[in-house]
């Protein structure tokens, strides 16, 4: 590879990780696809292919094999895609800590009731997901963040669980 295309590639550093592996916003970003044009990408850009040249070539590839990287294991994760799709439509990512939906905070006391009965609470989250997707493709920012709201506690919430069952 030359000077001038590793220059080029590092515009990749700037493209969200769906616009990296030219993939749609999703959460169900296709694995195989996905694993496919990370090889393919990794295969050009691999810092191992720049032993003997310069030093801006080599920390060059670095970066951007390291950026390919990052934007590989997110992609692999509906909630790190969640987080990722949300900033890819340029929405802002709601706070974390509190909610002012009155709606949201009953469900969340009613599930960690639930949680706390013994109750499987995956489908819930499986459902929380099938929510985000669905708002996310609608294009709608508002039911997109209520939805990323109640994943994230959800999430949270079987995290807790999974941490106190270990």
């Amino acid at each position: 590879m030359k000077k001038a295309d590793v220059v080029a590639e590092n515009r990749f550093m700037y493209k969200n990780p769906f616009e990296l592996f030219g993939l749609p916003i999703s959460i169900y970003v296709h694995q195989a696809t996905l694993d496919e044009r990370y090889v393919e990408m990794m295969k050009d850009l691999h810092p191992d292919k720049f032993n003997g040249e310069d030093a801006f070539m080599k920390k060059s590839a670095e970066q951007i094999s390291a950026y390919a990287n990052e934007a590989y294991q997110i992609l692999r994760s509906p909630l790190k895609c969640a987080d990722t799709a949300i900033k890819a439509k340029d929405w802002k990512l709601p706070n974390e800590e509190t909610t002012n939906d009155s709606i949201l905070l009953m469900e969340m006391m009613e599930l960690q009731d639930m949680a706390k009965s013994g109750h499987d609470l995956r489908p819930f989250y499986q459902d929380a997901l099938v929510q985000f997707e669905s708002a996310l493709q609608e294009d709608s920012e508002t039911k997109t963040l209520a939805a990323y709201a109640r994943l994230k506690f959800l999430a949270r919430l079987l995290g807790s669980i999974d941490a106190t069952a270990n």
